[in-house]
């Protein structure tokens, strides 16, 4: 290495400028830094666990719980139920909200004038003492009591759930939650909670500590480096040196868009307290050859012949402790080990170059010898004289007094426990923890636990048996005092069931036959019913059991999750008909409590082979090697014994230390080890070689423990991370230990390895990772016009296929979000004879709902008269005709657009836009604006310019007119003079569903009026 000293010397300017352009370069991408506190970004995504939580959230929906939780002496109270309405109408109508599901708008199956209607639970708040008393009554008879409101009446809970938007976006909207609900607290309390809620108050909590801790740091650095040097040249030069392999590092993770994690966060005070040491132990040899009288350069040159192999050893181990993480299963683990292994390899860089360059531009300090001479006159001094007498003339004490504490420790080390709730990482002060622990006492659980069952073909979950055995397993689920509140099909099937035979309190049962399943749950959604797509698949080969769960420990949790799959397992199998699987949140915690054990292991053996190997090969001395590494075990020992002790849990955060205590800890005992070889050849005895040792390479040893533990400790001063301040004290206390033990362990085994030597050395490789980025691009279009809009519009063609009278068959086909469809064939007469309209819908297949009838009874400006026939009861039910706005037969279409309602050239107004191209064909494009009170605030309109037929629409609804759907139209054919649509497809842009019609037969001949009668219905 005297070729670099020299060439630094030569051009010290050169080696500084380029540091600083690089840092400069670096830097610049921090900005770019992302933040990521999701505990399912710590499981790889080719994990099983996780995969199968994918899949059930693609299938179902989100499994994460994110709510607004009150705790008031009464709910049922006017001033609460007025305030829980207009809270969830304030949060309804923030962007990228869905819905807000509360207890005043539950979906309420009732029984009643008109046989079956599904509706809100409640149109209005209820003011007056009977209309609160009726809603509770009501209520407690549905699925959410006890989910909603408590059974005490104390609590209740609004359940937001947000349209498919990135993390990023609905964090934003997280934060607009809290601040709404901090305006709403007194004199009840109100707490945000759920997934999203930790997630997010995580990484607010994590900026916040990050602003405070890394100047806290800082001025701590400062502080030690100024106590140990004296002098500005001995703070600002080590700690520059530092600052810019900080900015390197971070600027990296920047550049290849890693996120900043709840593990990762702690990186900058590490570097910062790391990054010093090369450059205490240069400016302490340094100082030391300036008081005995060399030259500036040459004691540059000096100090750099001596130090550059331990710095660089020290690097290098320290490096390899941080590696070894990749072994990790965690993946922020892993990232925080590749950029932490980066940063002590780059402040060593820095320290070998940058560091000479400026020592080489600045004069050197005054007084030295003076320095030295009090230094070795002082405390420090004395203890540092003292180790090495305990160590050369009570060695045998030490190795036995070592023993005994590595017995002590091992016994508490036995009474590690694991955690991976990140919920506990925080104060128990801190709001985060108050809303869980409400949410834990009062509501049943902050986890969502799913059962997946999976019968392996479609329309499987309609079996009866099949039924009955969800049935049996959310009865078990319930059973747990730690799982509450499991929901599932089966309760809307009960429910039905119950609503279909007068609310006879002796049918809240299952149906007995497949039919009678089919077709309850036709009618169900023929009534709009919701929240069936969040239990059960869309071609109902799947149903799932959602339930909430509370916190636990390891062990509880374990002992739970286990139950409950033997249970699933012994009682329904797992083979070609019936697959039952048990995930969600709690599973995925689990998954990392085990993987924090395998963590600990792989990365305590790689960091410790790794180690070993590098310390070997550039002392070229295995005996050398391992006797470095004995202060280290003895550390990580104690490090574990106190853990177990005190009760501090081995989580994401603590299963990395001891592989940073290996990492970390090796410097010492290099540098002890490489200044007894030095000492070794120059001193006529061992005891000679140790005493110099200890009160040379020993003074920086304690100074640089003195910098980790004060560094360490301000971790300490994180007011939301409880862990991380845990983490800080275990660190600085392994730093106290691995200090203590390299003054005081190492020198006895010198001594004992004085009499037999055995050497050899080997080589080793290095490896470098690069990640991939990507971009974007988007494109546009243009078109031209003549007649007016209103004009195109008077000559429209619309004939709706339900318009008139006449027959129809026709199949359709729902289609859900991830593109799971269902089929229906019916048979459709309609008759029209002045102001009064009759409808009959016949369903011809599939098999299960075959005989499934629907008859709608229209007669002046009064309400249609609707009922339904279910053949597996044998029997008509009225329903309620509030629907003309609603899903017609649980499509996208509603009861207007299908009937033919919407009058186009009379209800809007036309304004032309510039003509397009459509498939190929020249369409007028014409943006309509309501002129009377119809659904939709604007429709986008194109109509082919021959034959003017409308074959593509755009309905836009909402306050700020946003898409709702489009209509495609087809396959135009003339039926007795009518141009029909044989083909139609209605797609919902908000929910990503669509509806698809498509026309066989269609006639126009006269219909008895037999057909519409209750007679025909049961036929």
């Amino acid at each position: 290495m005297k070729w670099l000293i020299k060439s630094i010397l030569r051009r010290p300017w050169l080696y500084i400028a380029a540091a600083v352009v690089l840092t400069l370069v670096l830097g610049a991408f921090i900005p770019r830094l992302q933040f990521d506190a999701s505990i399912m970004n710590m499981v790889p995504e080719d994990d099983p666990v996780l995969t199968e939580l994918l899949e059930v959230t693609e299938d179902f929906g989100s499994q994460e719980l994110f709510a607004v939780a009150l705790r008031a002496d009464n709910v049922y109270t006017p001033e609460v139920l007025r305030k829980i309405d207009s809270l969830a109408a304030t949060i309804a109508a923030l962007p990228g909200v869905s819905s807000v599901e509360t207890p005043l708008n539950i979906q309420y199956i009732d029984s009643g004038f008109f046989g079956i209607d599904i509706r809100p639970i409640t149109e209005s708040v209820p003011q007056t003492v009977e209309e609160i008393a009726a809603f509770r009554t009501a209520f407690e008879t549905t699925p959410y009591a006890g989910r909603l409101i408590t059974a005490d009446g104390t609590g209740a809970m609004l359940l937001v759930q947000f349209e498919p938007w990135e993390d990023e976006e609905k964090q934003k909207v997280v934060d607009q939650i809290e601040d709404i609900v901090r305006g709403l607290q007194g004199p009840e309390e109100f707490y945000v909670v759920g997934d999203l809620y930790v997630f997010n108050y995580t990484e607010h909590a994590m900026r916040q500590d990050l602003v405070k801790l890394v100047p806290f740091v800082v001025v701590v650095i400062i502080v030690v480096l100024y106590l140990t040097f004296r002098s500005p040249m001995g703070v600002l030069i080590p700690f520059m040196t530092v600052l810019a392999s900080l900015l390197w590092t971070i600027g990296l993770m920047a550049y290849f868009e890693v996120p900043v994690s709840i593990i990762s966060m702690v990186l900058p005070v590490i570097l910062l307290t790391l990054g010093v040491a090369s450059g205490i132990h240069i400016l302490n040899k340094y100082q030391e050859l300036l008081a005995q009288g060399f030259e500036k350069n040459e004691a540059l040159e000096r100090t750099f012949e001596d130090i550059t192999a331990p710095v660089v050893m020290a690097a290098l181990t320290t490096s390899a402790g941080f590696i070894s993480l990749v072994t990790a299963f965690v993946q922020p683990i892993r990232e925080f080990g590749v950029f932490t292994a980066f940063g002590v390899f780059a402040a060593m860089v820095l320290s070998l170059t940058v560091v000479p360059a400026i020592l080489s531009l600045v004069n050197p300090p005054a007084a030295k010898q003076k320095q030295v001479e009090q230094k070795r006159s002082g405390l420090l001094q004395s203890i540092l004289e003292s180790a090495a007498g305990v160590a050369i003339n009570k060695g045998s004490w030490v190795l036995v007094i070592a023993g005994l504490l590595i017995a002590v420790v091992i016994l508490g080390a036995s009474r590690i426990r694991l955690e991976s709730n990140i919920i506990n990482y925080f104060a128990a002060d801190t709001p985060i923890r108050r809303s869980t622990a409400l949410v834990e006492d009062v509501f049943g659980g902050s986890m969502q636990l799913a059962v997946v069952f999976d019968t392996g073909q479609p329309d499987g979950i309609k079996d009866p048996e099949v039924l009955q055995k969800i049935e049996q397993a959310q009865a078990y689920l319930n059973s747990f005092a730690t799982i509450n509140h499991a929901m599932s099909i089966v309760d809307i099937l009960k429910t039905m069931n119950q609503a279909l035979w007068d609310g006879d309190p002796d049918f809240f049962t299952l149906p007995a036959t497949r039919e009678a399943v089919a077709q309850q749950l036709l009618l169900f959604t023929m009534q709009g019913g919701s929240g069936l797509d969040s239990l059960v698949s869309y071609d109902y080969q799947q149903a799932l059991i959602n339930a909430q769960m509370k916190t636990l420990d390891a062990q509880e949790l374990a002992a739970v999750i286990a139950a409950v799959e033997d249970y699933m397992e012994r009682e329904f199998g797992s083979g070609p008909n019936l697959t039952v699987t048990v995930t969600g949140t709690p599973k995925v915690m689990m998954r990392l409590m085990d993987r924090y054990v395998q963590t600990q292991i792989s990365s305590l053996v790689s960091s410790t082979i790794g180690v070993g190997l590098i310390v070997m090969l550039l002392m070229r001395s295995i005996t050398l090697g391992l006797l470095c590494l004995v202060p280290l075990v003895f550390t990580i020992a104690v490090n574990f014994g106190v853990m177990g002790f005190i009760g501090i849990p081995l989580d994401a955060v603590t299963s990395i230390i001891a592989s940073l205590v290996m990492g970390i800890g090796i410097d010492y005992a290099i540098h002890y080890v490489s200044r007894f070889r030095l000492e070794r050849d120059a001193q006529p005895s061992f005891e000679a070689a140790v005493h110099n040792t200890s009160i040379t390479s020993g003074r920086a040893i304690i100074y640089n423990a003195i910098a980790l533990v004060a560094g360490f400790l301000v971790l300490a001063f994180s007011e939301s991370f409880r862990a991380i301040a845990i983490f800080g004290y275990l660190m600085a206390l392994t730093m106290v230990v691995s200090s203590a033990a390299t003054l005081l362990i190492i020198p006895v085994l010198l001594d004992l390895r004085e009499n037999r030597k055995l050497e050899r050395g080997r080589s080793m490789k290095r490896m470098a990772m690069f990640l991939i980025a990507a971009c974007l691009v988007c494109s546009g279009l243009v078109s031209a016009q003549e007649l007016t809009g209103d004009e195109i519009l008077q000559q429209l063609e619309i004939s709706n296929l339900l318009a008139g009278s006449g027959t129809a068959e026709l199949e359709m086909i729902t289609e859900n979000a991830q593109g799971v469809q269902r089929s229906y064939n019916l048979r459709i007469y309609r008759k029209q004879e002045e102001e009064n309209e009759s409808q009959l819908l016949e369903y011809l297949g599939p098999a299960d709902v075959r005989g499934t009838k629907f008859l709608a009874i229209k007669e002046g400006d009064a309400e249609s008269q609707m009922w339904l026939y279910l053949p597996a009861l044998g029997r008509e039910r009225r329903i309620a005709a509030n629907m003309a706005g609603d899903k017609f037969m649980g499509t996208d279409f509603t009861y207007e657009e299908i009937a033919g309602d919407f009058d186009y050239k009379n209800q809007y107004s036309a304004n032309r836009l510039p003509d397009e191209q459509l498939n190929g064909q020249p369409v007028y494009v014409l943006d309509l604006s309501p002129t009377a009170d119809t659904p939709y605030e604007r429709i986008k309109m194109w109509v082919l310019q021959e034959g003017s037929l409308p074959v593509k629409l755009e309905l836009y609804s909402g306050g700020q007119a946003s898409l709702a759907k489009t209509l495609l139209l087809d396959d135009y054919r003339t039926v007795e003079g009518q141009p029909i649509p044989h083909y139609l497809e209605m797609r919902d842009e908000l929910a990503g569903t669509r509806t698809i019609i498509r026309l066989s037969e269609i006639s126009s001949a006269d219909i008895s009026d037999d057909i519409f009668s209750l007679r025909y219905l049961r036929r």
